[in-house]
């Protein structure tokens, strides 16, 4: 199936079953994935799409992700904080540590953002509960409709051949990561233990109004974001 085509992210709960076995076993054991700061040319935290919460939803899931990091015990990246949480709508690029003003590429990223938001509206999404991964804790996002789908599907269409980067894989469901585990996990069993506690909790509804061309830069505990340009959702 061509990249601009993709069928919606579906609400899996067998993929966030699947997390979750795979996620406990990792920090049980201490095989957890670590994050480090990025590389130049390294695939994750390239400049993104990424569809920011509204402040409301920013606020509770922050506490959320401040309550996982404290059942987690040591330091960690605290992704899903009020300035830092999102979902992706797409990754566009290898990271890069400089980004003119004026680049190119962006400036095409931009344009089709433009054509692939027309017509689509605010979003929401439904956070139904969280998971383990062997990296991260997630939050799962489900959407209110097919709106989400459409603007994914629009935007790899506009950008034809700019998108590249993420025709290798596609992204199955609708998530934020709420911690990235930056080095071990102090207290295993109890981080594993809050999660299965909330795993179908919901945490709070989030509307989306706007999509950000975002490139990321490590601040020593964590990534922040930069927004090169942003679309709003009318």
């Amino acid at each position: 199936m061509s990249d601009h085509h993709r069928p919606g992210r579906q609400v899996s709960r067998a993929a966030f079953d699947r997390l979750f076995r795979d996620g406990s076993a990792a920090v049980s054991t201490g095989e957890h994935r670590v994050q480090s700061p990025p590389v130049e040319g390294g695939f994750r935290w390239g400049l993104s799409a990424l569809l920011p919460p509204d402040p409301t939803a920013a606020a509770t899931l922050d506490r959320v992700a401040h309550e996982a990091a404290a059942a987690a015990g040591g330091r960690h990246w605290i992704t899903g904080a009020a300035a830092t949480s999102h979902l992706t709508l797409r990754s566009l690029e290898p990271w890069r540590a400089v980004i003119e003003d004026g680049d190119p590429l962006v400036n095409r990223y931009a344009v089709a953002l433009g054509e692939a938001v027309r017509g689509i509206g605010p979003l929401t999404f439904t956070v139904t509960g969280l998971t383990l991964t062997p990296g991260s804790v997630m939050a799962c996002a489900v959407p209110a409709d097919d709106r989400a789908d459409r603007l994914a599907d629009a935007y790899g269409t506009a950008l034809g051949a700019d998108g590249w980067h993420e025709n290798e894989f596609t992204r199955d469901f609708w998530y934020l990561n709420l911690l990235h585990f930056a080095e071990p996990v102090e207290n295993p069993d109890r981080l594993i233990a809050w999660v299965a506690g909330r795993r179908d909790r919901e945490i709070t509804t989030v509307v989306v109004g706007e999509v950000r061309l975002t490139r990321w830069g490590f601040a020593g505990s964590g990534m922040v974001p930069h927004v090169v340009a942003a679309s709003p959702l009318t």
